[in-house]
């Protein structure tokens, strides 16, 4: 098992429990070509569907809980077309740069890198 977010500076975070999820951040991009941070989440191929709902939901809670009061994105959870598979992402409100490089740095220290 693998331990995610102790504690982001922020606020409180929950100690949860994964089973070695896959975690890929990237800048990907919405529909109409706005910059979309997002954060791919695979867990093993003989996880339960409920491991990947769970795990979506920890990491769109959490973004929630330590998104500052002045940003405006939506968090949004999405499962991708393998049963494994989903991913974490943000609409971003302005659709800027800077405000795509806060939603980076963010998913980033939820992935665990500083």
């Amino acid at each position: 098992m693998t331990t995610f977010l102790t504690r982001i500076p922020r606020g409180q975070m929950m100690v949860i429990e994964l089973q070695n999820p896959t975690l890929r951040l990237n800048l990907g991009k919405s529909p109409s070509g706005a910059p979309q941070p997002q954060l791919d989440i695979i867990v093993p191929r003989d996880s339960n569907p409920r491991r990947l709902s769970g795990t979506l939901l920890a990491f769109a809670a959490n973004l929630e809980l330590n998104t500052p009061a002045r940003e405006r994105w939506t968090v949004k959870t999405e499962r991708v077309q393998e049963p494994n598979h989903g991913r974490v992402y943000l609409e971003l409100a302005e659709g800027d740069a800077a405000e795509a490089k806060r939603g980076m740095m963010l998913l980033g220290r939820l992935r665990g890198y500083p």
